[in-house]
């Protein structure tokens, strides 16, 4: 049954073509769809990963309820080292974050501060990476790196300097004077216009609190080994007056967000679905009349129906697996690409992207399950589609059939 499935299907090229085109192109447009948006996913989290959460965080316990220099954490230099040290950790980065007054001679303006070790969150962001004018911080520098969108606000340039104050430790007040070191592009157009970065030990000077933390952010390898890292770190910290989050707990109201639009993408893609089944079933129900001479022949000349209804299921199957392993073939190297060398937003559309805190690029994704899964949820349409040729041909009456 298979050589003769294999042949039927070349007897007819142009038929074999509309099949496999319309099967080619479904594939492809849901691959591309569906990879377009977990890029888009997967470059937000990146995003956020690299620049404001941990895959891993440690607070004090009670910090993430109530923000407030009075529950920072304290934890010394081996502890950190240690933590370092566990299997699957690539960083660990100490911050320090509150807020203050900053002003100028020009100007005033509220701003969150970001203590951080140059040197840990330089693996973590690449943050030198993102100095335009300036130079980037050295360990026990006392400048500050601001904002662009910041500098532009408070009318500053690198070498001038502003005034702190705000809230230190136990109520004190924190007041200060830092040079500006350099002026920073930040990503999300809020950070950009409203965050500036020191030091750990300017910040542990400012809000008068040696080895106070607001959280350690840990980075890991592999998105895979997430579980056994954050057993490793709480088996670490066991004892200790800390919360462990992961970033998915961190990170709850993204999640939410997240789950809603992969719901609304469902959604699409089951339309899709609809409309692309309705597109073979086309193709199959012209298939199927085209050829009801040549089945009440067949069948005429002593073809069981089963073996028939079985010929062109695999007929079905040869030209469906065609489509899918064409558009996969295809797809590979377009989503690959456009991996490397994601799609540019301009105007509004990178406007609209800045707002959510995401760069103006798409990229694609390249999972392997991508590939699979459209290709299996096409095949399975195709089956579908196939009872009509079966119930057609089960219910063939060959007298009709084979007359001219």
């Amino acid at each position: 049954m298979i050589k003769l499935a294999w042949r039927n299907i070349w007897r007819n090229s142009r038929r074999t073509g509309i099949t496999v085109a319309s099967v080619f192109s479904a594939v492809l447009f849901s691959i591309l769809t569906i990879s377009l948006s977990d890029g888009s996913w997967n470059k937000l989290m990146d995003n956020l990963l690299r620049t404001q959460v941990g895959h891993i965080e440690i607070h004090r316990q009670g910090y993430w309820e109530e923000k407030s220099i009075d529950n920072y954490m304290t934890m010394d230099a081996a502890m950190i080292e240690q933590l370092r040290t566990l299997p699957h950790i690539t960083n660990v980065s100490p911050r320090v974050e509150t807020f203050a007054m900053i002003s100028s001679d020009k100007t005033t303006k509220g701003v969150g501060i970001v203590g951080i070790d140059p040197a840990q969150e330089e693996l973590k962001s690449s943050l030198s990476q993102r100095v335009t004018r300036g130079k980037y911080l050295r360990q026990d520098d006392d400048g500050i790196l601001l904002g662009k969108g910041l500098s532009e606000y408070l009318q500053v340039e690198v070498g001038d300097t502003v005034a702190l104050m705000g809230q230190g430790y136990h109520g004190t007040n924190a007041i200060g004077l830092f040079p500006v070191r350099g002026i920073v592009s930040i990503i999300i157009p809020e950070m950009d216009k409203g965050f500036l970065y020191m030091t750990l030990p300017a910040a542990h000077a400012y809000i008068n609190m040696p080895d106070g933390y607001s959280g350690m952010l840990i980075s890991i390898d592999e998105d895979e080994n997430q579980e056994k890292a954050f057993a490793a770190v709480q088996e670490r910290v066991a004892g200790a007056p800390y919360d462990v989050m992961r970033w998915q707990e961190s990170m709850e109201s993204l999640l939410t967000q997240s789950r809603a639009n992969k719901v609304f993408s469902k959604i699409i893609m089951f339309i899709l679905y609809v409309i692309v089944g309705f597109g073979i079933l086309g193709t199959v129900i012209m298939m199927t009349n085209e050829r009801r001479h040549e089945f009440g022949v067949v069948v005429a000349l002593g073809m069981k129906r089963q073996i028939l209804s079985n010929v062109v299921c695999l007929e079905l199957f040869f030209m469906t697996l065609l489509g899918a392993c064409l558009a996969i073939a295809v797809s590979i190297p377009i989503t690959y690409y456009f991996s490397y060398y994601p799609i540019q937003l301009t105007g509004e559309l990178a406007e609209i992207a800045l707002g959510y805190g995401m760069e103006p690029v798409i990229p694609t994704a390249t999972s392997t399950y991508i590939y699979v899964n459209q290709a299996l949820v096409i095949l399975f349409i195709t089956c579908l589609t196939s009872i009509y040729p079966i119930s057609k041909i089960l219910r063939l009456k060959v007298n009709k059939a084979i007359r001219p």
